[in-house]
């Protein structure tokens, strides 16, 4: 038995904080959550927590995550980073505060997932894309991660062995987004002409030639060698020459990954399970067919991402009317590292406008900012949103909208798994302690394995 006591306790419903609350935890089982309790029970206690000053609740469930299992990455089936990457950043989730991961680069097999999960205590789930338009996609875009078992998985055969969705369709590298700006272009750009450029220098290439919505008719030779000229690249690239990378690294997949949408959709809707969609502006108008399609759960993900802010608005207003439709807002990296989201404007304009179902952190070259300090800012620092619905955002509701992604789990509440989260208070990031089943896996910045 263990007790938390004393704590600022946030249970996930969406309702209930508890000043001074007390949560009880037994065989890996909640087993109360009161504010008063016998004190005869510490007796009895393995371990008593005072939490004072701190806030208790349960693991954030991030469903929309990549780099995390030993198999290919992204929409593109790119190589992984290696073992020493994946371990770091599975520990760098789990000390973030988040319990349960989805996998959502959806060509891996269940074979990469469990040889993962027996290396870390940080509970992963995975998805399927495992289908011949989404394969066709990424061998365009890259495909340097496949293997023949890859190639003959399909949806059906990952469903039934364990994956709990299909997703994620579409991504920043298949479809000229954020995986462009920090992968491709740089590499090309290195390959063709021995320099290395940074993300904001590749991806004002990519903007001058195809605009935002990725258009082929778009290039104008004079507004490229602008472009060159502000990002101080015209010293050693032309128009033509950036024409020519941009072409080949982001366009030539573009329209293959966009039909990968559909088959995705008709994937989703004969087996009945939810359709996660990487939605930006390029896929915006995909989007919204898909929208109408009637599927039961379709999540539109990272909805706050790569629009303007009145764009995002707009749209996510728009799904909003379907059915169906699931707005997951991703926090990115906003406050630490700056790179793909330099301002967190569109995620509190999601907030404000209370367009926001789910949250995640997605991945931002590995330095996504962790949905509690995105939860941090937003309730209880900008009041832009109630602590016990933002804190639900990232726990039970997401339990609710993929429930074969955390049975069970996303509640202080009795009989749920004890996965519980102690931070400080008010300052949710940092995070103290970590617990999956009730069996500590992390603490004071340490994972314990």
């Amino acid at each position: 038995m263990k007790i938390f006591k004393n704590g600022t306790v946030v249970t996930g419903d969406g309702k209930t904080v508890l000043e001074r609350g007390n949560v009880i935890e037994a065989d890996g089982l909640i087993v109360d959550v009161n504010l008063h309790y016998d004190e005869n029970l510490e007796s009895y206690a393995e371990e008593v927590i005072d939490c004072t000053g701190k806030c208790v609740m349960p693991g954030m469930i991030n469903h929309h995550q990549h780099g995390i299992t030993f198999g290919p990455m992204f929409a593109s089936g790119c190589v992984n980073y290696g073992e020493e990457f994946i371990m770091s950043h599975l520990d760098r989730s789990l000390l973030q505060g988040h319990t349960t991961l989805l996998n959502i680069d959806g060509f891996v097999t269940m074979d990469e997932v469990k040889a993962t999960q027996k290396t870390h205590p940080i509970r992963i789930k995975a998805a399927t894309t495992h289908s011949p338009t989404n394969y066709h996609a990424g061998e365009l875009c890259d495909g340097k991660g496949f293997l023949p078992k890859h190639k003959e998985m399909t949806v059906e055969n990952m469903l039934s062995e364990g994956a709990i969705c299909i997703g994620e369709v579409g991504g920043g590298h298949t479809l000229g987004g954020g995986g462009q700006d920090y992968l491709y272009i740089p590499r090309a750009v290195k390959e063709r002409k021995g320099k290395d450029i940074d993300y904001l220098q590749a991806r004002a290439m990519k903007l001058s030639v195809l605009g935002r919505y990725i258009e082929e008719s778009y290039y104008d030779r004079d507004r490229v060698a602008q472009a060159l000229k502000d990002a101080k690249l015209d010293s050693f690239l032309t128009p033509e020459e950036t024409k020519d990378i941009v072409y080949k690294t982001t366009l030539a997949s573009v329209k293959v990954a966009l039909d990968g949408y559909r088959e995705a959709a008709i994937l989703a809707k004969r087996y009945d399970v939810p359709l996660m969609i990487h939605n930006a502006p390029t896929s915006k108008y995909i989007v919204h067919e898909i929208a109408k399609m009637g599927l039961n759960t379709l999540i539109c993900c990272h909805s706050n991402y790569l629009f303007t802010k009145d764009e995002c608005v707009e749209n996510g207003r728009y799904l909003k009317q379907f059915p169906g439709v699931i707005l997951d807002a991703a926090v990115h990296d906003p406050w630490g590292a700056k790179a793909l989201v330099a301002s967190p404007e569109n995620l509190f304009a999601f907030y404000e406008n209370n367009l926001i179902d789910i949250i995640s952190t997605d991945f931002a070259a590995g330095k996504s900012d962790s949905m509690l300090e995105a939860i941090q800012h937003a309730a209880l620092e900008e009041k832009i949103v109630g602590l016990a619905k933002a804190v639900r955002q990232g726990t039970s509701r997401v339990g609710e909208v993929l429930p074969r992604l955390a049975p069970n789990l996303g509640l202080l509440k009795k009989s749920y798994f004890a996965d519980i989260v102690v931070t400080e208070y008010p300052t949710l990031k940092n995070v103290e302690r970590v617990y999956i089943g009730g069996k500590l896996a992390a603490k004071d910045g340490k994972v314990i394995r």
